[in-house]
């Protein structure tokens, strides 16, 4: 069976207009992200290794201890991943000035460089999705995207 991209009915116990619409959000993203997912095999890294990498990329250096509670992983699941990151020569650690103990982490130019070329191609792949759209369809799939990261910010 073909992969559907038709929200399925509300769970039981939800319904309005906001669960319709927050069903719809789901399944879409859920369906872009798959579809863009796949440009993601070209860079060579393992979907935790490309998650890691992401958070230092585009959150800037951070200590061992927030990059596992980010991911949501344990030590020494951190370790071998930024220890794998590191043989690649995308990311360094380095001891923090005040508390030798712990250990930063951030990515190299190369590893930021693996970044934006996998933004790249998940960006190509997503807007050959929108291709057949108008302009004005692609406005409005614009001014409801800035709703939705507006929503996302006021609730952190």
């Amino acid at each position: 069976m073909a992969d559907r991209t038709d929200p399925p009915p509300l769970p039981a116990g939800l319904r309005g207009r906001r669960h319709r619409v927050a069903n719809e959000l789901n399944t879409t993203a859920i369906h872009a992200l798959r579809r863009a997912r796949v440009a993601d095999a070209a860079s060579g890294l393992t979907p935790e290794r490309l998650s890691l990498l992401s958070v230092l990329v585009f959150a800037g250096p951070m200590p061992m201890s927030r990059l596992a509670a980010i991911e949501g992983v344990s030590a020494p699941a951190i370790t071998r991943i930024v220890t794998a990151l590191e043989t690649d020569g995308l990311v360094t650690r380095q001891g923090m000035s005040e508390d030798r103990r712990r250990v930063e982490v951030r990515a190299t130019a190369e590893g930021r460089q693996v970044m934006d070329d996998g933004r790249r191609r998940r960006i190509e792949v997503l807007a050959e999705v929108l291709a057949g759209a108008s302009t004005e369809e692609l406005a409005e799939i614009s001014r409801a995207l800035a709703t939705v990261r507006r929503a996302l910010e006021a609730t952190r």
